[in-house]
């Protein structure tokens, strides 16, 4: 997983000084400057954290949503669509 602000140059300094995303997110700006060693990296990181934007869904939750409902090709073959066929590579 990445995030804005930790990069090859800091995650060693995270992982030593943080124990989890819990800690990692209760730490102020400050705190994540001293941490990160870069006033610009940590505002990025800061800022990711704290943004007020929703995540995007999930597969599995977008997946949910969606009307379970046949196709109308199902109901008119009383079955579900056939899968796709590809052709296969000419043999020489």
């Amino acid at each position: 997983m990445k995030m804005p602000g930790i990069n090859s140059k800091n995650v060693y300094a995270v992982m030593n000084r943080v124990e989890n995303l819990m800690q990692l997110v209760k730490m102020s700006l400050a705190e994540l400057t001293e941490v990160l060693g870069n006033s610009v990296n940590a505002k990025l990181l800061h800022d990711f954290i704290h943004s007020d934007d929703q995540l995007p869904q999930t597969e599995s939750a977008s997946a949910a949503s969606v009307s379970a409902a046949p196709s109308k090709a199902a109901k008119v073959a009383g079955k579900s669509k056939p899968a796709v066929r590809r052709k296969s590579p000419r043999k020489k």
